[in-house]
């Protein structure tokens, strides 16, 4: 009632210091909420899953930055302009780093480097090339004049990364792999070491280590910023039946985890029997998105132990600055349809098939699923849900899941 009374010209000052009030609050929320995103993007970030121990937090907080600091002065190392050691050939190397490349010329190099300076010399490292057109495979033979322990296979066609990285397996000699991307790199000089011993401590299949995300090569890998890591228990240790399905369940709930097949030592025996498992058939296709996620989980099916160790070894590159294909929307859909495929026939003939039908959906949102067509992508899909829906280890529920979420592709059904 005292607003109404008040002269119009009061009114509207009112009014006015009323919006100035609610800018000036809203410029300071903006402002703050820009800083944490601002803090966030500069530094490291942790995010830990709940059954992480207090232990492991304490090591993160009183070691992170002497583990970073460490990581810098070899990432320094590596990305020097050359590399003047020679290496003698390993007659029986203990580990093998298999590199797919493919017009991979200004990272290449580096990457090697992160692999020749590790403590660990008895190694081979294979690297794929992938039928590249710039000056990639002249580098990758000017680093083989000095390093013996180096092998390149090259591909007489660009086949991708899954038959890249299988040759690269089916040719190792180490008793396990470590893979690398092109423009990847390892971060510290004792990962091999490290890796190795707790490998054969345990007799492990799989030992999983820490891996850094980077943003982007050229910015951030040299200033050291815009990048996360995940961790999980530290020494959790897993053997069959549920090691075969931990990367897709994470609390209780159907989450991918832990499903990339670098940051990881890997059994050479158990690696083959898996690529052998996938057969020629699959891995001769061109599959170049999602590719290490298949046969990573074909691996955790076949083997009987894994182990996660507190060590920070990796460093991925998200946005890619090479890589052996186009990532093109048809690639990346034909790669995760790839994946499901692969999910489906090597769950176990029970209730953890239903699985596979969670992934479906998320497919089906992240590429927006809504109409079938006469391609390669549509047609690969309609003989998945087919699949799914005969079969009997999927219960009557997530049947009416698919059919009501991929409907226009049972009109003829």
């Amino acid at each position: 009632m005292f607003y109404i009374k008040l002269k119009k010209d009061y009114r509207t000052r009112i009014f006015i210091i009323f919006l100035s009030l609610l800018y000036i609050i809203l410029i300071d929320y903006k402002k703050h909420d820009s800083n944490k995103f601002k803090r966030k993007n500069l530094s490291p970030t942790i995010s830990d899953e709940k059954n992480n121990s207090t232990k492991n937090n304490l090591i993160e907080d009183n070691d992170r930055n002497k583990i970073l600091s460490k990581g810098r002065k070899f990432l320094d190392k590596c990305l020097k302009s050359d590399n003047n050691n020679f290496y003698e050939k390993s007659d029986n190397p203990i580990i093998t780093t298999i590199i797919p490349s493919y017009n991979c010329q200004k990272t290449i190099s580096s990457s090697v480097r992160s692999v020749q300076y590790q403590n660990c010399t008895n190694i081979e490292i294979i690297i794929v090339d992938d039928f590249s057109t710039d000056k990639s495979r002249e580098i990758i033979r000017n680093i083989q004049l000095k390093d013996k322990r180096l092998v390149m296979i090259e591909n007489k066609k660009n086949m991708g990364t899954l038959y890249s990285r299988c040759i690269g397996a089916l040719l190792s000699k180490g008793e396990y792999i470590f893979c690398l991307d092109n423009d990847d790199l390892f971060f510290d000089e004792d990962v091999f070491d490290y890796v190795y011993k707790e490998s054969k401590k345990d007799n492990l299949d799989i030992v999983s280590f820490r891996a850094l995300y980077f943003n982007d090569y050229f910015d951030d890998i040299y200033k050291m910023k815009n990048f996360h890591f995940f961790n999980f228990q530290n020494n959790l240790f897993l053997t069959q039946p549920k090691l075969g399905i931990w990367t897709l369940t994470l609390n209780g709930k159907y989450r991918m985890h832990n499903h990339m097949i670098w940051s990881k030592s890997i059994k050479t025996n158990i690696y083959i029997k898996a690529v052998n498992i996938l057969g020629i058939q699959r891995y001769s296709k061109y599959v170049c998105w999602a590719e290490d996620t298949s046969i990573n989980f074909i691996i955790f099916n076949i083997a009987m132990s894994f182990k996660y160790v507190y060590k920070f070894g990796y460093i991925h590159i998200v946005k890619r600055t090479s890589a052996t294909f186009t990532q093109n929307i048809n690639n990346k859909l034909y790669g995760e349809l790839f994946y499901l495929d692969i999910m489906f026939e090597f769950l176990k003939n029970n209730s953890e098939k239903n699985f596979v039908v969670e992934e479906a959906l998320r497919i089906k949102d992240r590429y927006r699923i809504n109409k079938v067509s006469n391609n390669t992508n549509s047609n690969y899909l309609k003989s998945i849900l087919y699949k799914i829906i005969n079969s009997q280890f999927i219960n009557i529920e997530n049947k009416k899941r698919i059919k009501f979420y991929f409907k226009n592709f049972f009109i003829n059904f």
